[in-house]
């Protein structure tokens, strides 16, 4: 097989004008630029309180950029058609750039509990996230995916990625709304807040798109006979140990984020993501059910 032509097997080769472009390529630079951001601005602003958390905003808004790719880059293929269709296949790539910047972070969360003066909490919500962010790296090779079978891989996934843009919804978003109030909310951060739940917002119309389609052309082909089994009922006898044991550890983590008093966050948190992409699905809905009742009247009236 000709070198420049892709293949897509583990941490695979591709070519960009000539220059190799590979998993650990986008690993290395996504590590090394948030390495260097963290570098200059404790270097300008000092290793003290001030200076960490400034490192800590700008290396998440540089990683946050990864994981938009990863989270919403199919639904922008799906929404904006074949010229995203690169975006969309590199998720894989985009969420390993992701998790490699994201250990710059870690470490500045680290040295912050270190250098305070002061208790800290557990952060329990936060450590999930960066959970849920390497457990997703863990899952990216194949023979460990197939592992979990094709109906277990899609749900953890979903619900690791769902929790991540949580996070970060708790960050750009409530956090800034809880400390500053909506009139005053710093612009700095209105960017990333409205790209969060723009992302969010597509993922959820193409999720409905692709449901809705399926549904319309399952009942097109309904055959008469008897009842099918349950798809869950499948689900829990065909992956029933992996199943119970990832059930098991959603519960310890429920039980760990209610103890830290993080459940109401991660509430507010979802209603600052989903809340306005659910409003305007809403509204479209209602309305694409409202012209199509005036249609239906205007036949029958003629």
């Amino acid at each position: 097989m000709p070198a420049d032509v892709p293949e897509r097997r583990g941490f695979e080769v591709r070519r960009v004008s000539g220059w190799p472009i590979t998993a650990p390529s986008w690993m290395a630079a996504a590590f090394l630029v948030a390495f260097v951001l963290a570098v200059i601005v404790l270097a300008i602003f000092g290793g003290g309180n001030r200076g960490t958390e400034l490192a800590l905003r700008v290396t998440a808004r540089w990683s946050f950029l990864f994981f938009l790719g990863a989270y919403a880059g199919s639904a922008m293929a799906w929404a904006f058609g074949p010229n995203f269709n690169g975006l969309a296949r590199r998720g894989r790539e985009l969420g390993l750039a992701f998790a490699s910047a994201q250990l710059v972070h870690v470490g500045l969360v680290l040295w912050l509990y270190y250098i305070a003066a002061g208790p800290s909490g557990a952060m329990v919500f936060f450590w999930v996230g960066i959970f849920c962010t390497y457990l997703l790296v863990l899952f990216s090779w194949p023979r460990l995916r197939d592992a979990l079978g094709p109906r277990v891989w899609p749900l953890v996934r979903m619900i690791a990625i769902e929790y991540i843009a949580l996070a970060f919804a708790a960050d750009f978003i409530l956090g800034r709304l809880q400390a500053d109030g909506p009139g005053k909310f710093p612009v700095t951060y209105l960017p990333f807040a409205l790209v969060l739940v723009g992302g969010a917002g597509l993922r959820i119309a193409a999720y409905w798109d692709r449901k809705s389609r399926y549904l319309r052309e399952t009942f097109a082909l309904i055959v008469p006979g008897p009842p099918k089994a349950s798809q869950f009922g499948g689900f829990f006898r065909e992956d029933r140990q992996i199943v119970w044991l990832f059930l098991s550890f959603v519960g310890v983590v429920f039980i760990l984020l209610a103890l830290d008093g993080a459940l109401s966050e991660i509430c507010e948190a979802a209603l600052a993501l989903y809340g306005p992409c659910i409003v305007v699905l809403a509204v479209y809905a209602l309305l694409k059910l409202a012209v199509f009742k005036i249609k239906f009247i205007g036949s029958q009236l003629k």
